[in-house]
């Protein structure tokens, strides 16, 4: 068995594929330990309610940023990924998109910074609205700094985006909030979660300000606007956002409806437990920042893209597989160390959530490949369809079995999504991206 893994990793698009990846998930694995110290650090602080408080204020956030995005984010992906396989990258396509989403982020963060006591009423039970406040400035140094990553990304430069995720920053928040000698005096004042918000303001803001210089310098000031990108980029980035809201949709609204139904101490119970099976798909994630501009090249004059989905299905199994069982066998203890009392209640949510992380890790990159090869509008259907299923099953479940139909609601609609993306990649391209059918068939 390991002398067939090593051979499968000298293959040279699975070495390609795993030295970016590989990259990725290190500093992925950093970060997401600096999201799981942050959980930790937010419970030892101010309790599981912190930890509630800061998972709903960063809902927003993400929210925010989102919509500030627009998809143009995943458009500027599409277009410096191609343009890898060609020309140099263009510095005025970049600021072109840059201008764009500034202007919306700003106009979001000021509509979620009068609408915050509407909100606060809303989702909290004894919150103050200076929480929602600073998570409505926070959209857009936030933003702004995921835009700049996703430039790293069509740059084909792993590292420079892992480094720009906000888990980097989680880790640089969760350290303050464990070893600054104003931690004791903020939750007697502001709150560790609001502490943690201010951090993300300050902190995200001078990650954009560095990158943001680095990324001009990168960019060929000569290189003009290709043509296809040259006019209509709402237009062409409008079914991305909106396939991107979609699945936030899914991914959040889980939590927002919980946070309206419960105090916010079950709500951080309840988002310990989802971080936890998120760690099936921590490979996946790094595996998808190095394929999706690899699908862009290929599909715009390369070859050769089933044998990519094949060594991606491969690489899923050998990294998702195992962390799921992990997960099985020691579910309790995992969410016990984040100081949760009612671990084993939690319990059965982990497991629920779980096979739908798996199902999403078995899948592969099938909303990529979708979205990066001129089928956008599928991907945006696919979504619109599970989406609206996910709010209904949240709406039905949640009254009745409070966190556990959330966790059922949120996995059998991952699921759902994945199975018909799939589908659809399967009737466009002839590409099975699951893990032990991974094939590409003549359509």
């Amino acid at each position: 068995m390991a002398n067939r893994l090593l051979d499968f990793l000298k293959e040279p698009t699975t070495a390609s594929i795993a030295k970016g990846g590989f990259i990725v998930l290190f500093f992925k694995v950093i970060g997401a330990l600096g999201g799981y110290v942050l959980l930790f650090s937010l419970s030892t602080t101010g309790g599981e309610r912190e930890v509630g408080v800061y998972e709903v204020a960063f809902t927003i956030i993400v929210i925010g940023s989102t919509l500030g995005r627009w998809g143009l984010d995943t458009v500027l992906v599409k277009a410096l990924g191609q343009q890898q396989m060609n020309d140099a990258p263009s510095r005025p396509l970049f600021l072109k998109l840059f201008t764009r989403v500034l202007g919306v982020t700003v106009v979001v963060s000021a509509t979620m910074f009068i609408l915050a006591a509407t909100f606060t009423a809303l989702f909290f039970d004894q919150t103050p609205t200076a929480v929602l406040t600073t998570a409505a400035i926070a959209i857009v140094p936030f933003t702004l700094m995921l835009f700049n990553a996703e430039a790293y990304r069509g740059l084909h430069k792993p590292l420079l985006f892992s480094l720009n995720q906000h888990g980097t920053v989680y880790l640089v928040i969760a350290v303050l909030l464990l070893v600054a000698p104003w931690s004791d005096w903020s939750v007697g004042t502001m709150g560790s979660a609001q502490l943690a918000l201010v951090a993300l303001v300050g902190l995200s803001g001078l990650f954009f300000l560095l990158s943001f210089q680095h990324i001009l310098r990168l960019c060929s000031p000569q290189a003009p606007i290709p043509k296809a990108y040259s006019t209509g980029l709402f237009a062409s980035a409008t079914p991305m956002l909106i396939s991107s809201a979609l699945f936030l949709v899914m991914s959040w609204s889980d939590t927002l409806m919980l946070s309206y139904y419960l105090p916010e101490e079950s709500v951080g119970v309840y988002r310990i437990a989802f971080k936890v099976a998120t760690l099936i798909t921590f490979a996946q994630a790094a595996l998808n920042t190095v394929v999706t501009p690899m699908i862009a090249g290929l599909h715009s004059g390369g070859s050769g893209m089933g044998h990519l989905a094949k060594r991606v299905a491969t690489l899923n199994l050998y990294t998702a597989g195992p962390i799921f069982l992990v997960i099985v066998i020691l579910g309790p203890w995992l969410i016990g160390l984040f100081g949760v009392e009612s671990a084993v209640q939690a319990y059965p949510w982990l497991l629920i959530l779980a096979l739908g992380q798996l199902a999403n890790a078995f899948a592969g990159p099938v909303l990529n490949v979708l979205n990066m090869t001129g089928y956008e509008k599928s991907a945006r259907n696919t979504m619109l369809v599970m989406a609206t299923a996910n709010i209904a099953l949240n709406a039905l479940c949640i009254p009745i079995w409070g966190p556990l139909g959330a966790a059922i609601a949120t996995a059998s609609t991952m699921i759902g999504w994945n199975l018909w993306a799939g589908i659809l990649v399967y009737k466009y391209h002839g590409l099975i991206t699951v893990p032990f059918l991974a094939k590409k068939n003549p359509v």
